[in-house]
């Protein structure tokens, strides 16, 4: 039930670049054997619903087995995924999409993708003492250490004979949580870390908007009830050339909290090259 007037809008937009010439993270050539996952749910509900979602996918152009630590040359790239989604005695909606591929993608590809939308409302049951709880995340992984082309690396990421290829660690997470008693949430997200050649970049992007489930532009009694946080960070370190120092290091924090009744979107975009 809306019992407050006021509204809080928030729109905040990354964008983070790492490049270097072949410093920074890279996606890593797939396995042999790929394989493929795709799952789509579908649930409306008056009373309660509970989602989770779990997946970890990790690559190495190595062992996995005897890591870490890594060998000379070698990387382990890692895209981790997790949704954690409670409503309770309300009228619940909803849908979700989820792909993952571990074949290797295109620059306009992604190993990973999902897509979710969903409604909340608490007097949706006859009984205003509901609340829908609702957690995302998603994570990659960059790491690699030194090497040359043809020199223990993981060819074919050198262009040329004796291309440098600096070490790596790179690791970005995007995500948001939310405790409401009435709202319309839509969040989608990709990540891409293998591919056949280095011109593809390792990647991540994440979306989420929350709002009221009949939002009205400028009616401040129309807007998502309850609190909500969108959040990313990112820690990214490259290499100089050959040795084991540290040419670069990035550290980014960013979180937006709104409460009361308020709408909320956040679009993070991550790309090393």
């Amino acid at each position: 039930m809306k019992t407050r007037t006021g509204i809080i809008l928030v729109l905040a937009i990354l964008t983070v670049v790492a490049c270097g010439v072949v410093s920074a993270g890279r996606t890593l050539p797939p396995s042999n054997d790929t394989a493929q996952i795709e799952v789509r749910t579908s649930v409306s509900a008056i009373g309660s619903v509970s989602q989770t979602t779990d997946i970890v996918y990790t690559q190495s152009n190595g062992n996995l087995v005897d890591n870490p630590p890594l060998a000379q040359g070698e990387g382990q790239n890692v895209i981790s995924y997790q949704e954690d989604t409670m409503a309770v005695s309300g009228c619940v909606t909803y849908d979700s999409y989820t792909n993952l591929d571990t074949g290797p993608v295109t620059a306009n590809g992604d190993n990973f993708q999902t897509q979710k939308y969903m409604t909340y409302d608490d007097d949706g049951d006859g009984t205003p003492s509901g609340v829908m709880m609702s957690e995302e995340s998603i994570m990659v992984e960059a790491m690699a250490t030194n090497g040359t082309e043809g020199v223990g690396s993981c060819c074919p990421w050198g262009a040329v004979d004796g291309t440098t290829l600096a070490a790596t660690n790179d690791r970005v997470i995007a995500g948001s949580d939310m405790v409401v008693e009435e709202a319309a949430v839509a969040s989608s997200s990709s990540a891409t870390i293998t591919a056949d050649t280095i011109d593809t970049p390792v990647s991540l992007s994440y979306t989420v908007e929350i709002e009221g489930i009949n939002q009205t532009e400028g009616d401040t009694s129309t807007g998502a009830e309850g609190r909500a946080t969108a959040f990313v960070s990112a820690v990214l370190q490259e290499g100089n050339g050959d040795s084991t120092s540290m040419g670069t290091e990035v550290v980014y924090e960013d979180e937006t909290t709104a409460s009361g009744l308020f709408t909320l979107a956040k679009d993070v975009s991550f790309v090393s090259s």
